[in-house]
């Protein structure tokens, strides 16, 4: 929590949304024929940026990554689980036509965490090493949401006699570990923020096209409005109508929506 309630926030949103089908008497997970799906997503807000100096150079937009997580089980035993620093900004040039793209996760200044999130990836699903990885490859990932997976995404599809011990141990495990390092990095930019070190710009950054930070979220949710996974689930259980309303409105609502009360009045 932050001390000082006038400083602007690092967070824009978090968010989480579960959805079962069974009764609340049933025991987690073993009820075969139930769904459970669990969302959870943070996003930071995009208006981080860092301070110009002297010289006005400088003042660029951190691009601070989203966190995802989707934990899934399905009836006939099939789980599916994401964990995901996922990027704003397109990594390694793949998407040139934003103008720009990010060698690294991180900003520059919190690579330190970004090897950490390199040793929890491969502590979890090495799959350059001798060993069979703790949580298997889930399978390739579709061309168009690549844009949105990082290096460090742990995707990973379980239907063995021991998935749901899988799900309860390693993939719980994992998923503690990288919400505790995304709080870490979300902390440091807190604090950086509150010693002016970084800057919050306007809620209405959005019409400064330089704000590529922005830009990426909005691509990110409409790719997600768009392609959500959960949609034929949703509108066959409560009707189409919901669901879109749903989906638009309170899964991945416009950043206008979320930024009103990040900018000092509220503490996440």
């Amino acid at each position: 929590k932050n001390n000082n309630s006038k400083s602007p926030k690092v967070l824009r949103l978090a968010r989480s949304a579960f959805l079962e089908t069974q009764s609340p008497g049933n025991e987690a997970l073993v009820t075969p024929m139930t769904i459970h799906v669990l969302n959870f997503v943070v996003f930071p807000n995009p208006n981080v940026r860092e301070v110009p100096d002297r010289n006005n150079s400088g003042g660029g937009f951190l691009g601070l990554p989203i966190l995802g997580a989707d934990l899934v089980s399905l009836p006939g035993n099939k789980h599916l689980a994401a964990l995901d620093f996922q990027p704003v900004l397109p990594l390694n040039g793949e998407s040139a036509d934003m103008g720009h793209y990010a060698t690294n996760l991180f900003p520059k200044k919190y690579l330190h965490l970004e090897e950490k999130i390199r040793a929890i990836h491969a502590k979890y699903q090495d799959l350059k090493g001798d060993v069979a990885p703790l949580l298997p490859w889930g399978g390739d990932i579709p061309p168009q949401a690549q844009r949105f997976f990082s290096p460090y995404a742990l995707w990973t599809r379980l239907g063995d006699n021991d998935a749901i011990k899988t799900v309860d141990t390693f993939v719980w495990d994992a998923f503690k570990e990288y919400f505790d390092l995304y709080f870490d990095l979300m902390i440091a930019v807190q604090e950086d923020i509150d010693s002016g070190s970084l800057d919050v710009a306007s809620n209405y950054a959005d019409q400064d096209s330089d704000n590529l930070a922005w830009n990426g979220q909005i691509e990110y949710l409409e790719y997600r409005r768009l392609n959500d996974p959960a949609r034929p689930m949703l509108q066959r259980l409560y009707g189409n109508d919901w669901a879109e309303r749903v989906i638009s409105e309170v899964l991945f609502p416009e950043i206008r929506a979320t930024l009103d009360n990040v900018d000092g009045s509220d503490v996440f």
